[in-house]
Formats: structure tokens, C-alpha cells, sequence
């Protein structure tokens, strides 16, 4: 039976921080954080604020090359947590060709491990709705009761990498002290061994 899927969007981004760039995603039951990298954050957020760079990026050349050869990005799902690592896979999909060049009526699809913050940015980038499996959102801790959100619009870019700050309302603080153990729920047995 396949692994159930929950619709995700990102929520808000803040950085940079101690830890690179953090990342809210959930819905409207559950949020939680993702820790990446700087220039994985500015890459969002240039998706978010429909920003072009001068140069095509590193995802800007993945989108040209699935356009190329007519692969469309079928499903980002953020998949499990392993060692305290996000996991995420890229399910890609091309519509199979016949000898006069027209479409079979088959298709071909190809799944693939991927970071989370390069799927982040090719969703945002292609359109493409993210989810997260029932695994994933068993296993983060969830921070949705203290956190305003606000949209993302009309926030100005700030630092050196295009970075914005939005109304932490305290929460950079307390993302800043986090350990990445300390976003993950843990299992009571667990804890109780942790007492011990």
C-alpha cells in the first residue's frame, strides 16, 4: 500500500541564521522547519519574489533541460527523515513518442532522491504542489502555535545573498538555539531512556 501524502506549502523563510536559511513548511494541521542552505534560501526566495537573475542558475539549467527534452516534474515529495536529514524524491514524467513524433498514449516516469531544497525550488519553479508523507509529519515537531504568518509579499530583500527577514516575531531566536533532534517528535521509549 503506497505511503500517504499531505498537500505542504512553504510558509515562510528566514534567514540566514546560524544554521543557513530555515525554511516553514505544513498545512493548515501541521509546521514545521527545514534547515538549508544559504543560497538554497535565495534560490526560494528569487521564486517567491518572481525574480530573474542576469545568468541562468543551477535550477534555471535543470527546467531547461526537462523542457528540453519535454520531462515535466510530475510530484516533489518530501519522503522521510533519515538520520536527521530530510529526504525528498523528484518524480519526473516524458510522454513516450511514437515514429512520427506523436504521443503513444504512454508515459515514462523515473523517481529520484533528491535534496528537499533543490525539490523547493524546482516546485516553486515549475508549478508543482509539494508533499510530504504521513511518516515525515509523524516525525517533525510541530511549531504552529506561537508563529504569525504573514505573506511574502512587499518584504524587501535584505543581506548578501538576497536574503530576507520577515516578522520573526521572536522565532529566530529560539531557531538559532534549536537542534535539529529538537525538531523531530521523539518516540516515548526514547525519551524515557533519555531520562535514565
Amino acid at each position: 500500500m503506497p505511503e500517504q501524502l499531505h498537500k505542504i506549502s512553504i510558509k515562510k523563510v528566514l534567514g540566514p541564521i546560524n544554521a543557513g536559511t530555515a525554511v516553514l513548511l505544513g498545512n493548515d494541521e501541521k509546521t514545521f522547519v527545514m534547515f538549508i542552505g544559504t543560497y538554497e534560501g535565495a534560490a526560494i526566495l528569487r521564486e517567491l519574489n518572481d525574480e530573474t537573475p542576469p545568468r541562468p542558475m543551477t535550477h534555471d539549467l535543470l527546467s531547461y533541460v526537462l523542457s528540453g527534452f519535454d520531462i515535466t516534474v510530475k510530484q516533489i515529495v518530501i519522503s522521510d527523515i533519515v538520520d536527521n536529514t530530510f529526504c525528498a524524491t523528484l518524480v519526473l514524467e516524458q510522454k513516450c513518442v511514437g515514429k512520427n513524433a506523436e504521443w503513444s498514449g504512454k508515459r515514462n516516469e523515473v523517481r529520484i532522491d533528491a535534496r528537499p531544497s533543490d525539490c523547493l525550488v524546482l516546485a516553486l519553479k515549475e508549478k508543482v504542489d509539494i508533499w510530504a508523507t504521513s511518516a515525515v509529519l509523524e516525525k517533525v515537531h510541530d511549531i504552529s502555535e506561537g508563529v504569525q504568518f504573514g505573506g511574502l509579499q512587499g518584504a524587501k530583500p535584505q543581506g548578501p545573498f538576497g536574503l530576507k527577514e520577515l516578522d520573526l516575531s521572536g522565532l529566530k531566536d529560539q531557531l538559532e538555539s534549536f537542534n535539529i533532534d529538537d525538531m523531530l517528535e521523539k518516540d516515548p521509549e526514547d525519551a524515557e531512556e533519555d531520562d535514565e
